[in-house]
C-alpha cells in the first residue's frame, strides 16, 4: 500500500532522495518522472488527469499488477470512457453518484444503499440483486424476459396483475 502526501510530495521525495545520493534534478524533472510511473506522457497531463489542485491532496492506493486500488478515500472520481470490468467496490459510499450509459450486465450487489439512485437507459442484463429493499422502487418502459422475483419469472407476475385488473 503507497501512501502519500500527494503527487507534488512524491516528487519532491524523490529529488530529496536523488540529491542524497548527489544526483540533482529540479522539481518540475521529479514531477515528469513520477507522471512516467503513472503511464502519462509529462507532469500536465497527469495533472490534468488527476483534477485541479490533485497534486497536493493525500492518497492512499495500491498497485497490484494490472490493478489500482483506492483504500479509504475521500477524493471524488471521474470515471469517463474506461473498461472497469471485474472491479470490486467494497464498503463504499455512492451517495449522489451518477451514472450514464453504463453497462451493469453481469454486475452484482451485496448489502448495498441505493437510496435516492436514478437510473436510466442501463444495462443490467445477468445482474443478481439478493436481500433488497424496493420499498418506493418505480420500474417504468423495462425489457422483461428472463427477469425473475422470488423464481417467479416477472412477465408472468405483470401478466397475471394486468388480468386481474381486467376482470
Amino acid at each position: 500500500m503507497l501512501r502519500t502526501l500527494g503527487i507534488k510530495g512524491m516528487a519532491k521525495a524523490l529529488r530529496q532522495a536523488l540529491s542524497d545520493r548527489r544526483i540533482e534534478l529540479s522539481h518540475g524533472d521529479c514531477l515528469e518522472l513520477i507522471a512516467k510511473q503513472f503511464g502519462v506522457k509529462d507532469w500536465n497531463t497527469l495533472s490534468a488527469a488527476v483534477g485541479q489542485d490533485a497534486g497536493d491532496k493525500p492518497l492512499l492506493f495500491s498497485v497490484v499488477g494490472d490493478e489500482i486500488m483506492l483504500h479509504r478515500t475521500t477524493q471524488r472520481l471521474d470515471v469517463n470512457d474506461t473498461d472497469l470490468s471485474g472491479s470490486r467496490f467494497n464498503d463504499a459510499n455512492l451517495t449522489g453518484t451518477w451514472f450514464n450509459q453504463i453497462n451493469f450486465s453481469g454486475a452484482k450487489f451485496n448489502d448495498s444503499n441505493m437510496t435516492g439512485w436514478y437510473v436510466n437507459d442501463v444495462n443490467l442484463s445477468g445482474s443478481q440483486f439478493q436481500n433488497i429493499n424496493l420499498s418506493g422502487v418505480t420500474f417504468s418502459n423495462c425489457r422483461m424476459p428472463g427477469a425473475m422475483l422470488d423464481g417467479v419469472p416477472l412477465e408472468e407476475i405483470v401478466a397475471a396483475y394486468r388480468k386481474s385488473q381486467a376482470s
